[in-house]
């Protein structure tokens, strides 16, 4: 019987928050290694996160993810007050947003009082990325703007921690308008 000594170069994972790993040989037919070891060189793509996987000389590293959240108008209108999970935290990384846009399904009535939307690590002090959006009176998309980081004590980029979708300081009123958030993001070893 021959063998074959061959192997898929793009693996997959339908479970959530699966991460590639190293293996202990560098032999896959020799019994030793795991469904999530991959070669230096091959690709892993965990489906369930929309996150693109490598693994070079140095270890495994993530090549990028995206997600996108659709948020009714009953939730936008509790976006401060309750903020919305676009991606979850995966553990030992920290989730580096690169790129975040909105559309915006005009209804009948712009949103007042609060109509900025940020784009914010669970527990850091200022957004990755925000916006002043809600009040637009047009079905549109926009292109968030990157937050600066200017005082010596504010955190942005927190390991462990999920990105959420997020109203300015106060919860927003009076609109009814369904929106959509779209990031692209990286995940950075912590």
């Amino acid at each position: 019987m021959a063998t074959q000594d061959s192997r898929i170069k793009i693996k997959r994972s339908t479970i959530t928050g699966t991460v590639p790993t190293v293996p202990s040989s560098n032999d896959h037919t020799d019994g030793t290694w795991i469904a999530t070891d991959i070669y230096k060189g091959e690709l892993f793509f965990n489906q369930a996160d929309g996150v693109l996987w490598s693994r070079d000389d140095n270890g495994i590293n993530c090549l990028g993810g995206s997600a996108s959240l659709t948020i009714s108008s009953a939730d936008v209108l509790t976006l401060n007050s309750t903020p919305l999970t676009i991606v979850g935290a995966v553990s030992g990384y920290a989730i580096e947003v690169i790129s975040a846009s909105i559309s915006i399904d005009f209804n009948t009535t712009p949103y007042t009082t609060e109509t900025s939307v940020y784009i914010m690590t669970t527990g850091a002090i200022l957004p990755q990325y925000k916006l002043s959006v809600l009040d637009s009176t047009v079905s549109r998309m926009a292109k968030f703007d990157a937050t600066i980081i200017g005082g010596t004590t504010d955190t942005q980029i927190i390991s462990n921690s999920d990105i959420l979708v997020q109203a300015g300081g106060v919860d927003p009123t009076a609109g009814d308008s369904d929106i959509t958030v779209y990031v692209n993001y990286r995940l950075i070893p912590a």
